[in-house]
C-alpha cells in the first residue's frame, strides 16, 4: 500500500493555516514586568551607559553608588574582559534625592551627568583614567521634589572644528574584483553647540515643565539658566516622558508626553550672549545663555484608540502606557536629501501576570515627522482698506506632525539607540536579541550576508552569542560590542563572534575579506568620530594571525588615506604628529600582544618598540621646546628642562634609548651569521628579498625593518638629535661657570634680572645622570646618526634609480607610498632595496664603520638588554619573571610589583621606594643622583637600578597594551605638566588606576 507521502502532500495544510510550528516562548521575568514599570514611570531612567572613550558607567543595585568599568586586556595572556568595578562613594549620606536613577555621557566622553530620583544632577568628569572620576558638580544646590524630576535629557554636540566640519561614515565596502572600493558619506553636525569647540553642555526637562540648561563657563565652572515649557495647573499637565534632538536651524526639538496622553513639540533657541572683554581672547569670555521657546504641534500618541475607550474595562493598560521616547534628528537620505526629524514612541505589552495563560508579548512603535507647511492669506484680507497701501508680510511656516505607519514586534524594547550617522536604528530586546532597522523605512537591515556590499560585521554572520534575558542595554561607541544589565542585576559584555565556521585564512576567502572589510569600516568611523575601539581589537583578537593583521592594516590604510613615506622628509616634526601612523601602529602592538612573558608576532614586536620610541621623542621634544607658567609669585613661564625632576623623569628613557641603539647594533651584526647559505647579504645578485623576509619573521629580527621603514628611521633620527641636545645641556649646566663663587655685589648691575641663573645642585645633580649615561654608552649617539644619515641617502638614491624611477612624480610617490606601508607591516622590502642592504652589511660597508667607531665592542657582547624586554628566550623570559618587576613607561625605571595591601607592618615594608630621591634637593639629591650612575645603572646593565617607585604608589595601567606607570602625583608645575602629557597611553589607550597593592583592573 503506498504511503501518503509520497504524493508530496503539503504538511503545512494539513494545520490549515499554514503556519510553521514555533516552541512557546519563556515566560516574562518577575523583573522584567518590575522595568517596564520602571520605563512606564517616567523617562530618563537608564542604568547603564558607554562613553566614547571607554568607560562603563552602570549605577549600583542599592542605587547608592555608582560602578565603573572598561574593556581591558590581560597583562598574562592578551585576552579582553570586561575590568572589576570601580565603586564611588555615596553621592550624598542621606541620598535626599532618592536613589540614583539615569545615568547620560556627553559626546566630548569626558563628562557623565547622573540624575537621581528627585532631578538632581551631579556632572564628574574623567582625565586621565577611565575608572578615576572627579566632582565638576555637586547636585546639593538643586531641590528635592519630585515635580523637578527628569523625563527627559540631551547633551549638545560638539562644536566642529574647523567650523563646518562634517561627521564622517565610512562605508560601504563594494566589492571591486578581488578587493574593496570604499565609499564614504557625510552628515552635517546639528546646533546648537557649546561656543567652546571642546565643551558640551546638557539640557533636561523636568515633571513639572521647566527645561534647565547646565553649562560650563570657559573657567571650568558649572553654571545653569532655566526656561518653563509649561504651566502645570492639574495632573494631567503633568510631564511624563521627553526627548530632545538638534534640528538643521541649529536649535533644539522637545517631543514630551503628559499623563492625559498628549504628545506636544516645542522648539527651543539658545542664545550665549558672551560678555565681550576688549584684549582678551573670545574663548575666554564669560557666557551668560537665556533660552527662548516656542510651542508647535500638539497631537495624542494614542491615535490608534479610539478616545472614549481609552479608560474602559476592557482596553488594556499597558497599551496606552508609553516606555520610551525617542527624538530622531534629521538625517540624509540615499538621493542627498534631509529626512526631517522623527518622533518614536513606544508602548510595551505583557500578560497581566506571569501565570496568565496568554502570553502574547509585543511592542508597538508609532511615529511621526515633524514637517513644516507654509502658510496661505485668504484674498479677503488682501481687498480690506485699511492695507490696500500697504505691504503684508508672508507668514512664517506652519509645523505639523504627519503620522506615519506604525510597525510590531513580538518582543519588549529595552533600549534603542542610533547609529552611522543616525541612518540607522539598534534595537535590544528584552530576550538578549538586537536588530537593526533602516531609519526610514523601519525595515531590518544588516542581516542580507551580502559580500558584495558590506557595512558591517552583523551584516556577514557575525551575531552575539548567548541570548539571555536582560533588563538593559548599552551599545559599545564602536557598534560592536555591548553590554547588559542581566536580570540577576550583573553586568554582562558580549561582543559579536561568528560562531558557524572559519572565517578563511586569506583575501581569496570571501568572508575572509568581508570581515577584513568590515572590520576596517568599523575601525576608521571610529577613527574619525574620535571614539574608542578596543572592542573591535578584541573581536580581531579571536582571528589574528600575522596574515590578518597585514590584510586589516592594508585596507584600513587604504581607507584613510595614510601617509607613510617619510624617505625624503629631513624634518620630522610631521612625523611626529601623524597620529594614523600611531593608530597603525597600536593595531599590529595589540594583535601581536599574547601576554608579558610570551613572545609577540614580528609586527607587535616591531609596533611595540617604536610605539615607545616615538613617546620618547614627543616627551624630550615637548620638554625642550615648550615653557610652562608657573604658579606663586613666579609669574614667568620655564622651561621643563630647568626643573630637576623632570630631568630625572627624562633619564631613564635616555637609558632605555641608548640600550635600544645598542641592542640595534649588536642584532644587525650578529644578523649576517644566523642567516641560511642560501642568502647572502653582501651580494644583490645573490640576495632573494622572499626568503629574507621568511627568515627575518622565523627569528623575529625586526632590526632591519627598523632601519629601512622611513617613519621608523625618521623616529630614530629625531631621538638622536634630541639627545645630542640635551647632553649639550646637561654638560653645560654641569660645568656652568663661577657656580661654585660667591657673586660680587659691585658686579650686579641693573639688568641682572636678565642673566641665566646658576643652575641648582638638584639641577646639577640631574643633569649629571645624562652626562654619565651618554658618556658610558656602547654606541655614541654621533655614530648612529652618521650610519641614520647614510642610509637615507642611500634609500632616496635607490628609488630615484628603480625602474621606472620612484620618485619625481604624483605616481611615483603614491607607489612609494605603498611601499613604505608594507615595510611599516612587517611585509617585503623593495627590490630597490637590495643595493641599500648591500651597502650596510658589506666589508668596510656602513655597519664596518660603525663598528670601528664603538667604544668597547666587549661591551656590545656582554651588554644586557633586560630594560628593553625584547629578548624573547626562555632563559631571558626566566630572568625578567624572576625580578619581580615591572617597567615604568613613563619614567622607564623598574617598579617592584605590589603586594596585596593589608595592615601588617611587614606588608606595607613590601614596596620599596626607589633611589631616585626625585621630592629632595640639595646635596641629597646629589649623592642619590651620583649613587645611581656610580652602581651599574648605565647603558647595558638591565636598568635595574632605581628600582621600587614611591611607598604606597599607585599604578595606572593601559587598557589596551596593559603598559604601566606610577600614577604620578606631585606640586612641581614643570612635572605636573609633562606627566599630563601621559593622559593616554603611548599606544593611544585610555588607563586604569589600580587600587593600591593591585595590578590588574
Amino acid at each position: 500500500m503506498p504511503l501518503m507521502m509520497e504524493d508530496e502532500m503539503d504538511m503545512e495544510d494539513l494545520f490549515g493555516d499554514g503556519a510553521g510550528l514555533s516552541l512557546p516562548s519563556r515566560p516574562p521575568s518577575k523583573e522584567l514586568y518590575q522595568r517596564l514599570d520602571e520605563l512606564r514611570g517616567s523617562g530618563c531612567c537608564q542604568r547603564i551607559a558607554w562613553s566614547k572613550w571607554g568607560s562603563i558607567a552602570a549605577i549600583a543595585s542599592n542605587g547608592a553608588a555608582l560602578e565603573l568599568r572598561n574593556l581591558r586586556c590581560h597583562p598574562e595572556n592578551g585576552t579582553w574582559a570586561l575590568s572589576e568595578p570601580t565603586v564611588t562613594p555615596n553621592f550624598s549620606s542621606a541620598l535626599d534625592g532618592g536613589p540614583l536613577k539615569h545615568l547620560s555621557w556627553s559626546p566630548t566622553g569626558s563628562d557623565l551627568a547622573v540624575i537621581d530620583a528627585a532631578g538632581r544632577i551631579t556632572i564628574l568628569a574623567v582625565f586621565s583614567s577611565l575608572n578615576k572620576p572627579s566632582l565638576s558638580r555637586a547636585c546639593g544646590g538643586d531641590p528635592a521634589d519630585d515635580l523637578h524630576g527628569i523625563v527627559g535629557c540631551y547633551w549638545l554636540n560638539i562644536a566642529p572644528y574647523p567650523p563646518n566640519r562634517p561627521t564622517i561614515l565610512h562605508g560601504p565596502g563594494v566589492k571591486d574584483g578581488p578587493n574593496y572600493k570604499y565609499e564614504a558619506q557625510q552628515g552635517p553636525v546639528l546646533g546648537p553647540c557649546h561656543p567652546s569647540p571642546s565643551k558640551s553642555a546638557f539640557v533636561c526637562l523636568t515633571t513639572n515643565g521647566l527645561l534647565r540648561l547646565l553649562w560650563p563657563q570657559n573657567t571650568g565652572k558649572w553654571c545653569e539658566s532655566h526656561s518653563e515649557l509649561e504651566s502645570i495647573v492639574s495632573s494631567d499637565d503633568l510631564i511624563t516622558h521627553a526627548a530632545i534632538c538638534p534640528d538643521k536651524t541649529g536649535t533644539l526639538l522637545i517631543a514630551f508626553a503628559t499623563t492625559s496622553k498628549q504628545l506636544r513639540t516645542v522648539r527651543a533657541l539658545i542664545e550665549w550672549n558672551p560678555m565681550k572683554v576688549d584684549k582678551v581672547n573670545s574663548a575666554q569670555w564669560a557666557l551668560n545663555p537665556t533660552i527662548k521657546t516656542r510651542h508647535l504641534a500638539v497631537t495624542s500618541w494614542v491615535h490608534d484608540i479610539p478616545s472614549d475607550t481609552v479608560n474602559a474595562s476592557h482596553m488594556e493598560s499597558s497599551m496606552v502606557q508609553l516606555s520610551h521616547l525617542e527624538f530622531l534628528p534629521p538625517c540624509g537620505d540615499a538621493a542627498g536629501r534631509m529626512a526631517p526629524p522623527t518622533i518614536l514612541a513606544v508602548r510595551s505589552h505583557l500578560p497581566g501576570s506571569t501565570s496568565h495563560y496568554n502570553q502574547d508579548v509585543h511592542t508597538t512603535v508609532d511615529r511621526w515627522e515633524v514637517r513644516e507647511k507654509p502658510q496661505t492669506i485668504h484674498p479677503a484680507f488682501e481687498q480690506l482698506s485699511s492695507r490696500r497701501n500697504s505691504v503684508g508680510s508672508q507668514p512664517g511656516p506652519v509645523v505639523y506632525l504627519k503620522k506615519l505607519e506604525s510597525f510590531t514586534v513580538n518582543k519588549i524594547i529595552i533600549a534603542l539607540e542610533t547609529m552611522n550617522i543616525g541612518k540607522v536604528l539598534f534595537l535590544a530586546y528584552a530576550d538578549g536579541s538586537v536588530e537593526y532597522r533602516d531609519r526610514l523605512t523601519m525595515t531590518e537591515t544588516f542581516n542580507d550576508g551580502d559580500l558584495d556590499r558590506v557595512w558591517h560585521l552583523s551584516q556577514i554572520g557575525f551575531s552575539y552569542p548567548n541570548d539571555d534575558p536582560c533588563l538593559q542595554v548599552a551599545l559599545s561607541p564602536s557598534y560592536c560590542s555591548l553590554v547588559q544589565i542581566r536580570n540577576d542585576g550583573k553586568v554582562n559584555w558580549k561582543q559579536l563572534d561568528y560562531q558557524l565556521t572559519d572565517i578563511g585564512s586569506s583575501m581569496e576567502d570571501g568572508l575572509y575579506a568581508g570581515v577584513v572589510a568590515a572590520l576596517s569600516l568599523s575601525c576608521a568611523t571610529a577613527v574619525m568620530r574620535n571614539v574608542n575601539y578596543d572592542d573591535l581589537l578584541a573581536t580581531a583578537n579571536k582571528h589574528a594571525t600575522a596574515q590578518f593583521a597585514y590584510d586589516w592594516l592594508t585596507d584600513l590604510s587604504r581607507i584613510l588615506k595614510v601617509h607613510m613615506d617619510y624617505s625624503e622628509e629631513s624634518h620630522h616634526d610631521v612625523l611626529v604628529r601623524n597620529t594614523t601612523i600611531q593608530l597603525c601602529l597600536c593595531i599590529q602592538n595589540s594583535l601581536g600582544f599574547k601576554g608579558e612573558f610570551n613572545p609577540r608576532t614580528f609586527s607587535g614586536k616591531f609596533a611595540w618598540l617604536v610605539l615607545q620610541l616615538r613617546n620618547i621623542v614627543v616627551l624630550v621634544t615637548m620638554a625642550a621646546n615648550l615653557n610652562v607658567p608657573q604658579s606663586g609669585p613666579e609669574s614667568d613661564k620655564k622651561s621643563p628642562l630647568e626643573d630637576p625632576e623632570v630631568i630625572n623623569s627624562l633619564a631613564g628613557s635616555v637609558r632605555w634609548v641608548l640600550d635600544l641603539l645598542a641592542w640595534l647594533t649588536d642584532t644587525l651584526l650578529t644578523l649576517p651569521s644566523t642567516l641560511p647559505p642560501t642568502i647572502d647579504l653582501t651580494k644583490a645578485s645573490n640576495l632573494p628579498l622572499p626568503e629574507l623576509l621568511a627568515h627575518l619573521h622565523s627569528t623575529n629580527t625586526i632590526s632591519l625593518h627598523l632601519l629601512l621603514s622611513s617613519p621608523t628611521r625618521g623616529f630614530l633620527t629625531a631621538i638622536c638629535r634630541r639627545l645630542q641636545h640635551l647632553d649639550y645641556i646637561a654638560r653645560k649646566a654641569i660645568v656652568y661657570p663661577g657656580v661654585n663663587n660667591t657673586p660680587n655685589p659691585q658686579n650686579v648691575n641693573q639688568n641682572s634680572q636678565h642673566q641665566t641663573a646658576a643652575p641648582s645642585p638638584a639641577l646639577r645633580a640631574a643633569y649629571l645622570q645624562i652626562a654619565t649615561l651618554t658618556s658610558d654608552t656602547i654606541l655614541r649617539i654621533k655614530t648612529m646618526e652618521t650610519l641614520l644619515g647614510s642610509l637615507a641617502s642611500l634609500v632616496k638614491n635607490a628609488y630615484a634609480s628603480n625602474n621606472p624611477p620612484l620618485s619625481g612624480s604624483q605616481p611615483a610617490e603614491k607607489a612609494r607610498n605603498a611601499l613604505e606601508i608594507k615595510m611599516l607591516f612587517g611585509g617585503s622590502f623593495p627590490d630597490a632595496f637590495k643595493s641599500v642592504i648591500v651597502e650596510l652589511f658589506k666589508k668596510e660597508g656602513l655597519l664596518d664603520a660603525v663598528k670601528e667607531e664603538m667604544i668597547d665592542p666587549a661591551k656590545l657582547f656582554f651588554a644586557d638588554f633586560t630594560m628593553l624586554e625584547v629578548d624573547e628566550d626562555a632563559v631571558s623570559v626566566g630572568k625578567r619573571k624572576a625580578l619581580g618587576r615591572t617597567m615604568d613607561c613613563f619614567q622607564k625605571r623598574w617598579l617592584v610589583n605590589p603586594e596585596k595591601i593589608s595592615l601588617s607592618p611587614s606588608s606595607s615594608a613590601a614596596a620599596t621606594t626607589g633611589a631616585e630621591g626625585s621630592s629632595q634637593t640639595g646635596n641629597a639629591n646629589v649623592n642619590a643622583s651620583l649613587g645611581a650612575a656610580q652602581d651599574g645603572s648605565g647603558v647595558g646593565s638591565g636598568g635595574l637600578m632605581g628600582a621600587g617607585g614611591r611607598q604606597g604608589a599607585r599604578w595606572r595601567r593601559c587598557a589596551r597594551c596593559t603598559a604601566v606607570m606610577e600614577d604620578v602625583l606631585t606640586q612641581r608645575v614643570a612635572l605636573q605638566w609633562l606627566v599630563m602629557q601621559q593622559r593616554r597611553c603611548f599606544c593611544s589607550g585610555y588607563w586604569d588606576t589600580l587600587a593600591p597593592g593591585e595590578t590588574l583592573a
